[in-house]
């Protein structure tokens, strides 16, 4: 995070202070009611709103509570521990963001000085437009549109490492900043850039720790789906039913009935998603980057490559590629 807002955000802000005071219970600044212990949005979000931005407070440890808005946390510096839906223990560290839907409870243990965190609060309204720029059926399509519709999620959290995702951590820090500083037309530029947020993580599949699977098949679907996007190049329906010890009809009748393509087309999938990476951003001849990803058989390429995007690669390089070099033959 750039190095002038984290300054801003480590500064003891006015609740914190009362915090520290012991002038009365730390929940009691974020519910509705004496003996509550859910988040509530009226309370927490400036009126008219639909997302709003809370700095985590530090120094005290928050009890077990709940939201009734869709909470994003982000850790900016630091670390802090919580404690899922009372069994699941997490660690949230620096450039980690932490998805909780509504409904789902949790604690927090006390941050130091260095631990910052900012939570988003979203209510379900605001998702509508983020939402329609997902056009894939994946794991974070599916809990956003469970939220958006008020409905229990699949997963009780998603935990995304973005550690290596400059992008990501970017938008983040650029809805941080509009939030913090309300302007005209702030709602449309948010939800855009939470569209393009949720599409960059969504291609991410194998930086998601889900949270306790509603099935045993759908954690098998999520290991498959990991297993490809990190080992593509040698991955094989054979080599993963072999690790997990199950028979290869099994694991595609899982994958068929949780996931919209079969093992072989999600596999072929990354695999060409990558040729295409290769193709604009880097110089990489195209017979070197057949044999990168994964392709022994050229020929099958070529074909499977232009039934995916309408053209060759080399006629794909030339138009989508940004930075002017010598091109290289097929």
């Amino acid at each position: 995070m750039n190095k002038d807002l984290l300054e801003y955000l480590e500064k003891v802000n006015a609740q914190e202070e009362q915090i520290l005071r012991h002038e009365k219970p730390v929940l009691s600044y974020f519910v509705k009611g004496e003996n509550s212990t859910v988040f509530d949005s009226g309370t927490v979000m400036a009126p008219m709103t639909m997302i709003d931005i809370l700095k985590q407070p530090r120094f005290v440890p928050l009890p077990d509570h709940s939201h009734n808005y869709l909470e994003l946390i982000y850790m900016c510096s630091g670390s802090t521990t919580h404690i899922i839906n009372t069994r699941s223990e997490l660690t949230l560290k620096e450039d980690e963001l932490l998805f909780l839907p509504q409904g789902t409870s949790h604690s927090v243990s006390a941050a130091g000085y260095h631990d910052i965190s900012v939570s988003f609060a979203i209510l379900p309204a605001f998702l509508q437009y983020p939402l329609s720029m997902l056009r894939e059926d994946t794991l974070l399509r599916r809990f956003i549109l469970q939220v958006s519709e008020n409905d229990k999620t699949e997963c009780e959290f998603l935990h995304f490492h973005l550690q290596d995702m400059p992008e990501a951590k970017n938008l983040l820090e650029n809805m941080t900043r509009i939030l913090l500083k309300r302007r005209r037309n702030s709602r449309q530029i948010l939800q855009a850039t939470m569209g393009v947020l949720l599409l960059d993580l969504s291609g991410r599949t194998y930086k998601i720790t889900v949270g306790s699977p509603s099935s045993y098949e759908e954690k098998i679907v999520l290991d498959a789906l990991r297993y490809i996007e990190t080992e593509y190049q040698t991955a094989s329906l054979a080599d993963f039913c072999e690790r997990q010890g199950k028979p290869d009809y099994y694991i595609s009748r899982l994958m068929k009935r949780y996931f919209p393509y079969t093992f072989t087309q999600y596999l072929q999938k990354r695999r060409l998603l990558q040729a295409a990476y290769l193709l604009t951003e880097t110089k990489d001849p195209i017979e070197s980057i057949i044999l990168d990803i994964g392709y022994e058989n050229s020929s099958h390429f070529h074909r499977l490559f232009k039934t995916t995007y309408g053209m060759t690669p080399k006629e794909y390089r030339k138009r989508f590629t940004m930075t002017e070099w010598p091109m290289f033959d097929a």
